[in-house]
């Protein structure tokens, strides 16, 4: 698999802990500063590239994975917030094509439904100890450790940003991006794009079924 130099401290290797990845704007950031808060900085975690390659590569591995997803609506709408220059049509493109790849290695990942990992991250990591048998600490979301975890969010984000906040780019709630994404709602909602987001909503649902089947009975 092929990572451009600044990524490639990131990208799986003999030794990694774990895998976490995702579509971009899928809980990427929030995943890895929670990880980091509630087991130390001392693992090697593979994340934040941003390609289903990368799941592919922790299959071929034998690495602990979660693939993160969000509703194509909005994960596509704040991505498109993130990159101005990209069309909807070509966004929607990427989802599908990230998400169809991963399928492959569905049988080697833990399912990372967004509004679990913002929500109760401690219970995506109850499901990778499960099926992999591994012994991660739970995160639990106490006030102290959300506003630890978002903390480390935003120093992520200045590194990645060259030391500037940028609420664009930044991987938490943001009303200025919120409202971003309202403008852009027509867009996404062109009749020219309804088979496309259909076919994205598709693979969403698989991915949620997915980890409903899985869930501890």
């Amino acid at each position: 698999m092929l990572a451009r130099s600044e990524k490639r401290a990131t990208l799986a290797r003999t030794g990694t802990a774990l895998v976490m990845e995702g579509f971009l704007r899928s809980g990427n950031t929030f995943s890895a500063a929670a990880f980091v808060i509630s087991n130390g900085p001392e693992l090697h975690v593979g994340r934040h590239l941003h390609g289903a390659p990368h799941l592919l590569r922790a299959k071929r591995l034998g690495i602990p994975a979660v693939a993160l997803i969000r509703e194509p609506r909005d994960a596509v709408l704040s991505y498109l917030v993130r990159r101005d220059t990209l069309t909807p049509a070509a966004a929607l493109e990427e989802y599908v094509d990230f998400y169809r790849t991963a399928w492959r290695a569905r049988d080697a990942f833990v399912v990372g439904l967004f509004d679990v990992v913002v929500r109760d991250f401690g219970a995506i990591l109850d499901a990778v100890n499960t099926r992999f048998g591994t012994t991660f600490a739970r995160y639990e979301p106490t006030p102290e450790n959300e506003a630890a975890t978002f903390s480390l969010v935003e120093e992520m984000n200045r590194r990645e940003c060259g030391g500037a906040l940028v609420e664009s780019h930044v991987g938490r709630p943001s009303t200025a991006r919120d409202a971003a994404k309202h403008e852009l709602t027509t867009r996404l909602d062109a009749p020219s794009l309804r088979s496309r987001l259909a076919a994205a909503e598709h693979i969403y649902r698989s991915y949620a079924e997915l980890a409903v089947a899985r869930q501890p009975t």
